[in-house]
């Protein structure tokens, strides 16, 4: 039996997403935890470690890093040289990425394990050790990277980047990025996004502008988020929802998902030609925010002829490189 939904629930949606909604039309205080920064980074250097990949890229690319650059500013303390921000709406200004600096030198110089999914359940991917990765962040690593001059130009970075060559700094932010020109071609030896290409509309061309910003051999490590982002009681209801439905609901917000499954990013991989290393699914979901599953039979004509592993795959982590 096809699932009907109501459109006086439709309506009340709408409201209560447009209500909830941050007002981004300023910037937003820099609210981001510095663990979390620190748990990601080290999670995904974890994953292309475990491939036998570079660990220290030199130039990195992050897709929508919102809130803070807390994951580039990681990767530049742990070795990296050049950070690229890509996000589409300013949700941090730099300076206000001081402190979250400060926090992340001293956890990195205190070897802090690894937040796991105690501190935080929902994040992914998830490891087998969370153990401080000493084997990839070494010590003489540390020792070159955490020096204060570093520090301190990176700092500078922050603090009076509208004012800097950019191509002389350390980082690189552009909001809104469209183009693929905002980065040269084969520049790159590594992209990452945590829980952000659910919410890109044009993925075949992000894909396409990855390609042509890594460098052959160059590596992409992207976390995705398939659930149904609260607007249904069952975390994959967003697929039950027609087009119209879907389009009262999501609206022209910034930050609606684009309602993609699995399999849609596997073909684009393949046909923009990354070769895949490694896809890590999540089958599970937040029990406190969702209430199950919908049926097969309640899936919308757009996607009624979803693959299983679409339809229970919650999340997924896909580790590529440019062949």
């Amino acid at each position: 039996m096809r699932y009907y939904f109501p459109w006086l629930s439709i309506i009340k949606e709408k409201l209560n997403f447009m209500l909830n909604q941050k007002n981004t039309n300023g910037i937003q205080p820099q609210i981001a935890n510095s663990r979390y920064c620190y748990s990601v980074w080290l999670r995904h250097l974890s994953i292309l470690n475990e491939h036998g990949l570079d660990t220290n890229p030199s130039t990195i690319a992050e897709l929508g890093p919102g809130d803070s650059i807390g994951i580039g500013l990681m990767a530049l303390l742990t070795g990296t040289k050049k950070y690229y921000a890509l996000d589409v709406k300013r949700l941090t200004m730099l300076k206000q990425n001081v402190k979250l600096l400060d926090d992340l030198v001293d956890l990195l110089l205190n070897r802090k394990d690894i937040p796991n999914e105690k501190e935080f359940p929902r994040v992914h991917p998830r490891l087998k050790s969370y153990v401080f990765p000493s084997k990839i962040i070494t010590e003489k690593r540390i020792m070159d990277n955490l020096d204060d001059e570093k520090i301190s130009y990176i700092k500078n970075d922050l603090l009076h980047y509208e004012n800097l060559n950019k191509e002389l700094s350390f980082i690189e932010y552009y909001c809104p990025w469209y183009e693929s020109s905002v980065i040269s071609k084969e520049s790159v030896d590594m992209i990452i996004s945590q829980a952000v290409l659910e919410h890109v509309n044009d993925l075949s061309n992000t894909y396409e502008s990855m390609y042509l910003w890594l460098k052959s051999g160059g590596v992409m490590s992207h976390q995705i988020d398939f659930k149904s982002h609260s607007t249904s009681d069952e975390w994959n209801g967003h697929w039950a929802y027609s087009d119209f439905e879907w389009k009262l609901i999501s609206g022209k917000q910034t930050y609606s998902i684009n309602r993609e499954p699995l399999s849609t990013h596997i073909d684009l991989l393949n046909r923009k030609g990354f070769k895949i290393l490694s896809i890590i699914p999540v089958k599970t979901y937040p029990s406190e925010k969702y209430i199950g599953s919908i049926h097969r039979n309640q899936l919308s004509k757009r996607f009624q002829k979803m693959q299983e592993e679409d339809f229970t795959t919650s999340g997924v982590h896909i580790l590529s490189i440019k062949d």
